[in-house]
């Protein structure tokens, strides 16, 4: 009696928490919708400000730690869950304050601080003996590309005697490494090909809310980190590094697009798609484009959004049949019909079909970059046509052929699968509506 009472008031907890959770998305979705693209720069207070990059990508972290906290909630048997959903709330807190504030040592301070939850939560919940080595690959290829930064900041801030953003604008330096100082830290976090290499170790050994969160939020904090230090890159001197940066990025994205199209893993195939899509939007922001910083906002929003969901449906087929090969994950149309429909509107999101997001911002990046250099064109099309390989290839393997082991056996999926799947794909083909009225 008193067991069938404890698992009543657990499962009443439980539906409490969710219906709370969807009350939240709910509201953050009305926020989505209603999203200024035209917004100024708006003061809080005398250390904190938001725009309209910062504002969107505050209202994309609120909506995927929500989400993996909500795929939390289905991981019933997780160990010490509490400490998960503090680590949540941790990371949400550094990254609020990591888009808002205005001065770029406290910016730097908490754009690292970001880095010890999600290493916690792989160290914790990761689902491998190898999690602590991804851990490590993690920590020390961020700390050794950003603790030159460090050094740059303290000596601006010796040289202007404040940190604040608005007082780098009159700032006139000649260093080609105070360049490579400025953008390095950050292309380690978006990532760039060469420095991409604890990416796919990170997301393998990361559980699926740790994943959601470093394909959702952690690498568009890198490109949000660009786009605050380019006031000081417009100062430095004529012959730029950073063009430099766009032909290995682009040439980079080329070389990981080739490498998905042999992958069998298929959390390690997203994972490397994420390098391949930032490639571009790396490129946009260096060239210092109007265009290109719109369609690289853009690109963030969808493809963390878009990424996001990929992952946790890797996820879902993992906890079903034990493994992420795509040698046994063969004939998942047979085995999850209702699978499949989300599988392929959010690889279609991938490959930037319309009316996804992610179009618009393959559109304002390809013209920003083919405005640059006509030469652009012949790199942008091979990565345009990798792009849509691997995600074929992703779809038509996973869907069809005959399942190995097993033929006549009908996976089910529960209420919140779809239901996370559907915050997922939902804002990803709503945003496009703001977006039109943006021009």
């Amino acid at each position: 009696m008193l067991m069938m009472l404890a698992l009543f008031l657990s499962s009443t907890v439980m539906i409490y928490k969710i219906i709370e959770l969807l009350l939240v998305l709910a509201l953050a979705m009305f926020f989505f919708i209603l999203m200024s693209w035209d917004m100024v720069h708006t003061s809080v207070s005398s250390c904190l400000n938001i725009d309209y990059f910062s504002y969107n990508l505050l209202l994309l972290s609120v909506w995927i730690i929500l989400l993996s906290v909500m795929v939390g909630l289905s991981e019933v048997f997780w160990k010490n869950i509490n400490y998960f959903y503090l680590l949540n709330t941790i990371l949400l807190v550094f990254l609020c304050l990591s888009f808002c504030l205005k001065d770029y040592l406290l910016f730097y301070i908490f754009f690292e601080s970001s880095l010890i939850p999600i290493m916690l939560i792989i160290l914790g919940w990761g689902y491998q003996p190898e999690r602590m080595m991804a851990g490590i690959y993690m920590l020390f290829y961020t700390l050794f590309a950003s603790l030159p930064l460090l050094g740059l900041i303290f000596y601006f801030i010796n040289k202007i005697g404040s940190g604040a953003m608005n007082m780098y604008i009159s700032l006139s330096i000649n260093s080609k490494w105070a360049e490579v100082v400025l953008i390095l830290a950050f292309l380690v976090k978006l990532p760039m090909y060469l420095l991409h290499i604890w990416l796919p170790k990170a997301h393998v050994e990361a559980p699926v809310s740790g994943s959601m969160i470093l394909a959702g939020i952690l690498l568009k904090l890198g490109g949000y980190g660009v786009i605050r230090f380019l006031p000081i890159l417009t100062k430095l001197s004529q012959f730029s590094l950073k063009y430099f940066f766009v032909g290995v990025s682009l040439m980079g994205g080329v070389m990981v697009g080739l490498l998905c199209l042999r992958q069998m893993d298929m959390k390690m195939l997203i994972a490397y798609s994420s390098v391949c899509h930032m490639a571009s939007c790396i490129g946009a922001l260096l060239i210092m484009g109007e265009l290109g910083f719109k369609g690289a906002l853009f690109m963030m929003i969808a493809h963390g959004l878009c990424s996001s969901g990929l992952f946790y449906l890797v996820d879902i087929v993992y906890k079903r049949t034990g493994t992420r090969s795509l040698f046994i994950n063969k004939g998942l149309l047979n085995l999850m019909p209702n699978m499949s429909f989300w599988w392929f509107m959010l690889l279609a999101a991938n490959l930037a079909a319309p009316p996804s997001l992610n179009l618009f911002s393959e559109i304002c990046m390809l013209v920003s970059l083919v405005s640059w250099t006509k030469f652009n064109m012949i790199v942008l099309s091979v990565l345009i046509f990798l792009t849509g390989a691997y995600n074929i290839y992703l779809y038509s393997l996973s869907q069809h052929n005959n399942y190995l082991l097993s033929t006549n056996i009908i996976m089910n999926c529960s209420f919140l699968n779809y239901y996370v799947l559907l915050n997922h794909l939902l804002p990803l083909n709503i945003i496009i509506m703001s977006v039109m009225c943006f021009y």
